[in-house]
Formats: C-alpha cells, structure tokens, sequence
C-alpha cells in the first residue's frame, strides 16, 4: 500500500498565511493586550506561548508576544539582541522593532556582536507612534509609554534596534 503524503500547505495555521503587517499587527494587539500584567525580575515561563503569562521581565515578555506568532526567540534580552537584522539608522524605526538598552541591569559579550562593546540590559518592543510597550521594573508591570520619555533616562540609551519580522 503507498501512502500519498499531503501537500504541506495543509498543515498551514492562520498566522503561517499571515503577511509581515498582519503579523506586526497581532505582535502588537498581543503586547497591548498584555499591559498590567505584573513585571518580576527573571520572570521565566514554562510556557511561552501560553494566552497570558502570570509575570512578566522584559526579555520574556518580549519572547512571549514572538511566540503567539510562531517566532521562537531565546529567553535573554542578549540573546534576543543577536536575533534579527540591525537597523543602523532610528529614523528607520518601524512598528514591531526591537529596542535595545542599556539599563541598569544586564548582560554584556563582546562575541556575540563581532567585537562590538555592547551592554544590554532592557529590551522594548516599538509600537509605532513615538511609543513602546515594555515590562518595566519601575513602571512594576507591563506598560505602554511614549519612547521620547526613556531618553531623559541616561540608562535608557538605546544600544541596537533589531527588525525581527
């Protein structure tokens, strides 16, 4: 008996079919959903792409909204940091961009980034609109707020911008 094997087109989800806007659209309608949701320092979920994680740090929270659109990215803002393709100029910042900063807390690796100096210590995703959604040690929670207003913070440097999608 020969089996006939199924197109792989069957296998597709919705969000597989989806193009790049659709999937920027529900990355950020899953981060806005997501806002009040308690931040805690390494916050680390057994399951990243479950509907609505108890807390949230920055990193997975980043992680967790990538996953609700099948993209596996890894649990540290360094490691997300590698991911991606580097947008040099912040003019060119678009919707559901990765930020990078410095922070007051981080990790730092000279390898991962070919000889570049840099400390991550925060990851934001960019919403468009001067804004970004982030799990924020000092907002305690999930927050939306406008990116102009990190730039007063000196640990707020915007250190990589990172186009995943």
């Amino acid at each position: 008996m020969i089996k006939a094997a199924l197109p792989p087109f069957l296998f597709l989800s919705k969000i597989d079919l989806m193009d790049k806007q659709e999937k920027i659209q529900k990355l950020i309608k899953t981060a806005n959903d997501l806002i009040g949701v308690p931040y805690e320092y390494g916050a680390y979920l057994k399951n990243p792409s479950a509907e609505k994680p108890r807390a949230v740090d920055c990193s997975s929270f980043i992680q967790h909204i990538f996953s609700r659109i099948k993209i596996e990215l890894p649990r540290s803002s360094i490691l997300q940091a590698t991911k991606g393709k580097e947008i040099k100029n912040p003019a060119n910042l678009s919707a559901g961009d990765l930020l990078f900063f410095e922070s007051v807390k981080g990790h730092y690796s000279h390898k991962l980034f070919n000889g570049k100096k840099i400390y991550i210590g925060h990851v934001a995703l960019y919403a468009g609109n001067n804004e970004i959604i982030h799990a924020a040690g000092s907002k305690k929670s999930v927050a939306k707020q406008k990116l102009s207003s990190l730039a007063k913070n000196k640990h707020f440097d915007i250190k990589l911008i990172k186009r995943i999608i």
